[in-house]
């Protein structure tokens, strides 16, 4: 899935190595979380576990996106859905086999609890910056992200054993998290609108840098990640990425 935009970052998979954490920042013109299928596609094609941590939508949300692109989740073993968005004590028990969460969060430190017991995954944590939303300070949101990193390893240190990805609603509200985010991460995504508005052929522009841990991975053989760009176009089953000028419709 999104060949062009793996080929771009060298992920042979479509996926991030393990032991990485990727941050993907959007804005109000351009929704970052359009990656999320993604990775939970690439993800499953692998064979490995996918945990979907969402404290922005429902399952049947993803659900329905799922689908759109021919991946039944209902059937997907391997794939975990966590409910950080219901207020706690909200008893989903309640709710359709179907869309009822495989966990929900109601203390942070239990959750870690259940994810340390499950083998080597995707962790994929889509709206992060909803914490700060809910009240909480920077620096507990930090705290969060800085304890998934060490659950899914360091492949600079050679216990990596699993991938991060952490989408984010980027504004000047949220920067201040965004900018120490990016100190952590070794892949950093920026969604942008274009200056000239979006059309049917061009939606928007992402920009691909490496993160201030991407030099801990970096080797002679890998070479020097050399920042991307490209243009992207959203249609209803899928994303379509592009270098500048190369879309069939763009002079």
């Amino acid at each position: 899935m999104y060949k062009t935009l793996s080929s771009s970052v060298n992920w042979a998979q479509g996926l991030p190595e393990s032991g990485t954490t990727t941050l993907v920042c959007g804005d109000i013109e351009a929704d970052g979380s359009v990656l999320v299928p993604h990775f939970v596609q690439s993800g499953l094609q692998e064979g490995s576990p996918v945990v979907l941590v969402s404290l922005t939508q429902t399952m049947s949300h993803y659900m329905h996106i799922m689908r759109k692109m021919g991946v039944n989740l209902t059937k997907q073993q391997e794939f975990q859905f966590v409910n950080a968005l219901t207020p706690a004590g909200l008893d989903c028990s309640e709710l359709p086999a179907a869309t009822r969460p495989h966990y929900t969060v109601t203390e942070w430190t239990q959750f870690f609890g259940w994810l340390n017991q499950l083998p080597a995954c995707t962790l994929i944590i889509d709206g992060l910056c909803s914490l700060l939303d809910q009240g909480y300070e920077c620096d507990y949101v930090l705290r969060i992200a800085d304890t998934c990193q060490r659950i899914v390893g360091d492949k600079a240190s050679g216990d990596g054993r699993a991938r991060l990805v952490i989408t984010m609603f980027l504004d000047d509200f949220t920067e201040p998290l965004v900018r120490s985010l990016i100190r952590r991460s070794h892949y950093f995504f920026s969604f942008e609108g274009l200056s000239s508005g979006s059309s049917t052929e061009v939606a928007g522009r992402l920009t691909v840098v490496p993160g201030h841990l991407h030099c801990r991975i970096q080797t002679k053989a890998s070479g020097k990640f050399k920042p991307v760009l490209l243009h992207y176009k959203i249609s209803d089953t899928s994303v379509e990425f592009f270098s500048p000028g190369q879309s069939r419709m763009v002079l």
